[in-house]
């Protein structure tokens, strides 16, 4: 095998393949960073919304999250590649359909991460914080989300099989 493409080609690979410095304008790490970080915070919201008592809330939670979910990321792709420009009679840059696809795509599998890291504290927990007298919120944030995020470690950090 002859790898001297590789070598010839390793400046651009990482410096524009990978990073996205120079007239590339993509990069990897440019693109999966804020998806990441994006499809992570909205993750949260939709893992939250998913457990919510109230079904206004909860219901489009799930069918947001069973929907992306289900669906192939190629085919979000295409859907906000073609069909959202003409909707909104705007053309979209490359970049930003590829980030929208995938803050889409991740939020749907973050919100499951997030939903199954909830309801894994104890119940104990919750049922402390309120004799406590804490709030749902302050519950929620001093008490819950902390120990679920140690909970959601692992998932977070291991790949998926569905994506």
């Amino acid at each position: 095998m002859d790898f001297s493409v590789i070598t010839h080609n390793f400046k651009f690979l990482i410096l524009q393949g990978l990073v996205g410095i120079g007239p590339f304008i993509g990069g990897t790490l440019r693109l999966a960073i804020p998806a990441i970080l994006l499809g992570f915070l909205l993750g949260i919201f939709v893992g939250l919304a998913r457990l919510a008592q109230a079904p206004w809330i909860r219901l489009p939670a799930t069918a947001y999250v069973e929907f992306f979910r289900g669906v192939p990321l190629v085919m979000i792709i295409f859907w906000i590649w073609i069909i959202v420009p003409q909707v909104l009679r705007l053309p979209i840059p490359e970049y930003g359909v590829a980030l929208t696809a995938f803050v889409i795509f991740e939020a749907a599998y973050f919100g499951e991460i997030v939903r199954a890291g909830v309801q894994s504290v104890p119940r104990g927990q919750v049922e402390a914080s309120t004799a406590l007298g804490l709030t749902g919120a302050k519950t929620m944030t001093y008490v819950v989300l902390p120990q679920a995020l140690r909970n959601m470690v692992p998932s977070l950090v291991t790949p998926q099989r569905g994506r």
